[in-house]
């Protein structure tokens, strides 16, 4: 005797069994337990999501001997029939094998019947496989139903119903589980079904299943036939990381791999498109992701790296390609030019592909010219070895600045030293406190707070990072100011846990681009300083502000100071960013806006 499929046997008996729809069991339960249901029903959502099973709960209560508050009591004979399917007073038809006319109206004939409980129940499966002549049929009987009669039609795709039908329909939409509720509906079947299997092997469940309870519940129970090996499951992250690094053979080796498993090319392609769907919710709206929450962070992570603008790219063009597969004689090789065309620009003709290399080239002068200049390192001296004050800006021997620096030098007595005042112990604690901080909430949200958030809430922070503080505020950088008031939503409790943390009150202020979120810049009164970010100000021993780079450029106190041997720095010693970018681009060519 063939064992019973895992997703059969744990179906729900009852509406308080049936997760992650909470919206529909509400509508139900109290429209029975009033005395007010409906005599027509349209139930319509993703495959695998409980429209079916509710269609029989539904059925189950109605009729019941011993209804509770809308539950069925699934113990009278009337209850156990219709689980059994041997019920008279309970009929499915399957739309998609009996969409024709007259399936449609030996239905109507039988509804106006007796039936041997309360109400008659009708529950038509796959309704929009219906033909225009089968609708039409049944669009009278739903308009004016028998009193006992009940219907409930269930699709995957109301859309291609008319309209007609669904306005005489009560439509209830099911949605795809959350990643908790099925994670731990899948815990619970597997410790219940005496699974051993790693958690590996869940996760691995969770993400072929696509947030579907039945598909999830399939996967697992291969999985189990399988001694819980994820060898086979294709590693979806590997093609993120391929198109990060812009590297074309490691993304081909990645499909090689796919399909050398045994893995079909359409539906390898599909994955990928649904994990960068995942990626790109992980940026906009991290509250619909489905998946582990551990794996979440990663793609957040790897989401940012790539932006919105590539992740929509790639989904379009792949999306292309399933729409090119069905008649193609060998769909892999029509996937793996799309992949080599999102790894390599140059190979795409398109104009997403130049508006793509135009946005990584503005990006890397972005960074350039944000980037601080790096002086050149200043030679020691020997004897010594103490770097050498204004060393880094000397001319070689060969190359006088002026003809009196040509000229032989005078010998001068050489100069005394000059005692340089030890900083006060106040001033240098300041930014040390400042640094001791800094290190103590980065370590506690990476190690410590970030786990214990719940996942919503730990998907939304995953997309920024913290940029600095300003005393006890600290400054937290989001890609968006939607994205900030997201996150603003959970500020208490992640403020509270921080706090918790580090021994002391944490406040976060969000920003985008180092500019807070909601409010534009003022402009600074005339005479105001620019801001500091934090660190204090020097000053001299009059209590004026010091120039800052009279300050960094202080010697250390035991170091011999020649005045002779201060030069001026020339001027091709600093670069402008448009020289980095020459550098970094050997062969570009600057176009003037004119």
């Amino acid at each position: 005797m063939a064992t019973q499929a895992l997703y059969r046997r744990y179906r729900p008996r009852r509406f308080d069994e049936l997760k992650g729809q909470d919206h529909v069991v509400k509508a139900l339960r109290d429209s029975v337990a009033s005395g007010r249901e409906g005599q027509a029903y349209l139930f319509s959502g993703p495959r695998g999501t409980g429209k079916t099973s509710a269609a029989r709960i539904l059925a189950k209560v109605l009729n019941c001997d011993n209804e509770h508050d809308g539950e069925p009591c699934c113990e009278c004979e009337s209850c156990l029939a219709v689980e059994r399917g041997t019920s008279y007073d309970v009929h499915e038809l399957d739309a998609a094998s009996n969409n024709g006319v007259d399936a449609i109206r030996d239905l109507v004939e039988k509804a106006s019947l007796g039936t041997p409980g309360r109400h008659k129940v009708y529950i038509l499966d796959e309704v929009h496989m219906l033909s225009r002549a089968a609708e039409a049929a049944l669009l009278k009987t739903l308009e004016e139903p028998p009193p006992h009669v009940v219907f409930v039609l269930a699709t995957t795709d109301p859309q291609k119903m008319s309209d007609t039908i669904r306005s005489r329909t009560q439509h209830l939409q099911f949605h795809l589980l959350p990643g908790d509720t099925l994670a731990a509906h899948v815990k619970w079947v597997a410790d219940d079904a005496g699974l051993d299997l790693s958690q590996a092997a869940l996760d691995a469940a969770l993400l072929q299943g696509g947030g579907s309870a039945r598909d999830t519940l399939s996967a697992l129970e291969l999985l189990a036939s399988t001694g819980g090996d994820v060898s086979d499951v294709t590693d979806l992250d590997e093609f993120l990381a391929a198109l990060i690094d812009q590297d074309a053979g490691r993304i081909l080796t990645a499909m090689g791999h796919a399909v050398s498993m045994g893995h079909d090319p359409r539906t390898i392609t599909e994955d990928i498109v649904r994990h960068l769907r995942n990626a790109f919710l992980s940026l906009m709206a991290p509250e619909l992701v489905v998946m582990p929450p551990d794996q979440l962070d990663t793609v957040a992570a790897r989401a940012q790296q790539l932006g919105p603008a590539t992740l929509v790219r790639a989904i379009e063009r792949l999306g292309s390609a399933l729409v090119d597969m069905r008649h193609a004689p060998d769909p892999r090789i029509l996937v793996e030019v799309a992949l080599v065309q999102l790894t390599d620009d140059s190979t795409a003709g398109d104009a997403a592909a130049l508006l793509g290399r135009i946005d990584r080239l503005e990006q890397r002068v972005k960074e350039l010219a944000d980037a601080p200049v790096r002086p050149a390192a200043a030679p020691t001296d020997p004897a010594t070895g103490r770097a050498l004050l204004g060393g880094a800006a000397r001319r070689p021997a060969s190359e006088p600045t002026s003809a009196a620096a040509a000229a032989p030098p005078t010998a001068e007595p050489a100069a005394q030293p000059a005692e340089v005042p030890e900083p006060a112990p106040a001033a240098a604690a300041q930014p040390a406190a400042a640094a001791v901080a800094a290190v103590s909430v980065a370590d506690a949200w990476e190690q410590t707070v970030k786990g214990q958030l719940k996942p919503l809430v730990r998907a939304l922070y995953s997309a920024g990072s913290f940029v600095g503080n300003d005393g006890d505020t600290w400054h937290f950088d989001v890609p968006n100011e939607p994205h900030g008031k997201k996150c603003a939503e959970h500020r208490p409790a992640v403020e509270a846990a921080l706090s918790d943390a580090v021994g002391a009150a944490v406040t976060i202020e969000f920003v985008v681009g180092g500019k807070p979120t909601g409010r534009a810049d003022a402009p600074a009164a005339p005479g105001t300083p620019p801001p500091s970010d934090g660190v204090p100000t020097p000053t001299n021993a009059a209590g004026d502000a010091a120039p800052v780079a009279a300050t960094a450029a202080a010697p250390e106190a035991d170091e011999d100071i020649d005045l002779g041997e201060l030069t001026d720095a020339p001027p091709e010693s600093v670069q402008t960013p448009i020289d980095r970018l020459a550098e970094a681009f050997p062969g570009s060519e600057l176009i003037s806006d004119d």
